[in-house]
């Protein structure tokens, strides 16, 4: 399981989707060299997602397989120097910080 922190919540909330899409969080093939990735992308919701709710409303879908695979992990907001954005702390560091 991913945990989600409440600022990184509310700036999800603020992704815009087409109507009757929910936001995922899905593995993303690159074209180039085939490299999986994390995707942020608007799909369809799936049985075996981790599903995030924030204000009683179904936020954030995470696909099993990257649920899976970064259980223990946490999404956060951060700053950049492009912008507001999101980051994903693995578990070993999530971990490490709360100690």
């Amino acid at each position: 399981m991913i945990t989600v922190t409440e600022e990184a919540k509310v700036l999800f909330q603020n992704v815009e989707r087409p109507e009757g899409t929910v936001l995922r969080l899905d593995p993303v093939q690159e074209e180039e060299g085939g490299d999986t990735q994390i995707g942020l992308v608007a799909g369809e919701p799936q049985g075996d997602d981790q599903v995030v709710e924030h204000e009683g409303q179904d936020l954030l879908h995470i696909a099993a397989p990257v649920s899976e695979a970064l259980a223990g992990a946490s999404i956060d907001r951060v700053e950049t120097p492009e912008g507001v954005g999101f980051s994903i702390t693995p578990p070993e560091e999530s971990a490490d910080a709360t100690s």
